[in-house]
């Protein structure tokens, strides 16, 4: 059973960040992966973006026929991430490089989900 375990692999994540812009001309590189990962493992999925001078930076998550949820946005209380996320996600953002990267760790099979970024609040 548990060597069953360590082989699972999981399809974790449908990266979709989409491309926008804004009057002030702000937008973010449109970048899309499907990294694998196995359960129990970690991943980084990385977004850039360009032209923000003062960008609201959020990620968020869908599940199959659902909508998108909120998983993380700057500042965001530790206890306003999902329960299912809680204790398992950071994000670096590197101002300079204009990065805002999530990591997940100890993956989950239910972490399969759809990925999804955003300047500014959209749901």
């Amino acid at each position: 059973m548990e060597n069953a375990m360590m082989h699972r692999v999981l399809y974790t994540a449908l990266l979709l960040c989409v491309s926008t812009e804004t009057s002030q001309g702000q937008s973010v590189l449109n970048q899309s992966s499907v990294p694998i990962v196995k359960e129990g493992g970690n991943t980084t999925i990385p977004w850039s973006y360009e032209n923000a001078t003062f960008p609201n930076l959020f990620w968020y998550f869908q599940n199959h026929n659902q909508a998108p949820q909120i998983l993380y946005y700057e500042n965001m209380d530790a206890t306003s991430v999902p329960a299912s996320f809680r204790n398992r996600i950071s994000v670096k953002h590197d101002k300079d490089k204009k990065t805002f990267d999530l990591q997940i760790t100890r993956m989950l099979l239910s972490d399969s989900s759809m990925f999804l970024c955003a300047l500014n609040p959209t749901v």
